[in-house]
């Protein structure tokens, strides 16, 4: 009898915790949804263009991954000049892909990318050159 109290009692807690917090339980598919593991800030370890090297180029190159499904990706070049890019980010069901999606010219452009061992791998074909860069969770 202690243990079904206990066990009901916990029960009323969590629903009482969830229909408080406003969370929307209907839109959330896994516990992967509403702990978001996967966001965090992102450090860029490698990027490569064409082959070459570019990482000497950047004192920082950041992905932050924020818990509202928004990105900003900030940068700042060995030389001083900073900028960024802002936009949406999604995970499939398995965590094994990420969409980043960013206006650009009046419409929505979104690219999908491999999720390996908490890396972010992007490869993108930059005009008709290999962009490769890898980001990882300091």
């Amino acid at each position: 009898m202690r243990k079904f109290l206990f066990s009901a009692a916990a029960s009323l807690c969590m629903a009482a915790c969830l229909l408080l917090c406003g969370c929307d339980v209907g839109r959330m598919s896994s516990l992967s949804d509403l702990s978001r593991p996967y966001a965090g800030m992102y450090a860029c370890e490698q990027i490569r263009y064409g082959g070459r090297d570019m990482l000497g180029k950047f004192d920082y190159l950041r992905l932050e991954l924020k818990y509202d499904g928004a990105y900003a990706l900030t940068y700042r070049t060995s030389g001083g000049a900073e900028g960024s890019l802002n936009g949406n980010y999604a995970f499939d069901e398995g965590g094994e892909r990420v969409t980043f999606s960013a206006p650009f010219g009046g419409r929505m452009l979104s690219y999908a990318f491999p999720v390996q061992d908490g890396h972010i791998l992007i490869d993108y074909n930059l005009s008709g050159t290999l962009l490769h860069a890898d980001f990882a969770m300091p």
